[in-house]
């Protein structure tokens, strides 16, 4: 196996251990019960951008437009989004966290900062440094894989 192989299995790993350990704690220390992950996304990408259109968040989600209004009509239904007409033209809808939602979103992504500042706090300067300067390239390679390389 060659060194960019090798490195493409360990970043999997990562990744997936990561995400993985930010959920075990989250799920412990959060009183709500944890939505679908795909309704997670979805939650995340409407309120870092909000009043996209459900178009947008096909696109943005790599789901087919049905896919999507499906999925934004359970999750408007289970009272996580809401629909607004745009205001030049009412054909257009778009989407908004719910305030009990975004409630919560700022509720887990407080729980998800204190665990890696706890846990960078316990890294030396020189690794924290590491992290930081990787950052960049790390989200070139995420919006890659998204993208499928285009």
């Amino acid at each position: 196996m060659s060194d960019d192989d090798q490195t493409a299995v360990d970043l999997m790993l990562l990744a997936h251990q990561l995400h993985r350990s930010l959920d075990r704690r989250a799920q412990v220390d959060f009183a709500h019960p944890k939505p679908p992950e795909l309704h997670l996304v979805a939650l995340w990408h409407v309120h870092e951008n909000p009043g996209c259109t459900v178009r947008q968040l096909a696109d943005a989600l790599q789901l087919k437009p049905n896919n999507a209004s499906a999925l934004v009509t359970a999750m408007v239904n289970d009272g996580m989004l809401r629909r607004e007409p745009d205001a030049d033209d009412r054909r257009v809808v778009r989407l908004h966290t719910t305030p009990q939602a975004a409630g919560r979103m700022t509720q887990v992504q407080a729980l998800f900062t204190g665990y890696v500042l706890d846990a960078m706090a316990r890294l030396d300067a020189r690794q924290r440094t590491a992290i930081r300067a990787a950052l960049p390239a790390l989200t070139e390679l995420s919006r890659l894989l998204r993208d499928g390389g285009h």
